[in-house]
């Protein structure tokens, strides 16, 4: 939605300040009608997103299919490790957590590999990864650039991003070859 500006609330069918005293429906017509002028296309393959449980696809389609454009994003059941590269983008997840696993082994063996994933296959990206169970943001073997609390769906969790690197870090500047300059 941000990036097709796509205006908040847009599928919402009704506003609770149409019900005002003061409310101008032909002033109101006129703004949505230029914020919903303002939307502009996605291109194909812009946008693109994956779980490995089929249930959560389908709904994910089903969302997006209701918003312009929304046919320019593909939405695939895999998992991450099947996904392949993904350089230079914008990764946002949330891994799986709590009920989601049988056992904390299994969580922080996921995560192990999912940092592996990103460190090894994602370079030149930038990665947001929620975790629903702060304690898990460890298991993930990357360094944070922030980490910032974040409630969602009564969790109390951490949204995290990483700055996954081409090549070697040096004093805090990104080099990417051997040759000095």
């Amino acid at each position: 939605m941000r990036y097709a500006r796509v205006p908040s609330g847009y599928l919402r069918p009704e506003f609770g300040f149409r019900r005002l005293p003061d409310y101008d429906d032909a002033l109101w017509r006129k703004v949505k009608e230029r914020a919903d002028a303002g939307i502009r296309d996605v291109p194909k393959g812009l946008i693109a997103g994956s779980d490995m449980n089929s249930a959560a696809v389908k709904a994910a389609r089903e969302n997006i299919s209701l918003l312009p454009h929304g046919d320019k994003v593909a939405v695939t059941t895999s998992p991450f490790q099947e996904i392949g590269p993904k350089e230079d983008c914008a990764i946002v997840c949330n891994p799986p957590y709590g009920l989601r696993l049988e056992s904390e082994e299994d969580a922080s063996a996921l995560l192990k590999e999912f940092g592996d994933f990103l460190k090894q296959q994602c370079t030149g990206s930038n990665a947001f990864v929620y975790f629903g169970v702060p304690e898990m943001l460890k298991k993930i073997g990357l360094r944070t650039r922030w980490k910032k609390p974040l409630s969602n769906g009564g969790l109390d969790g951490r949204l995290a991003k990483y700055e996954l690197f081409r090549g070697e870090m040096k004093k805090g500047k990104h080099r990417t070859s051997n040759i000095e300059h």
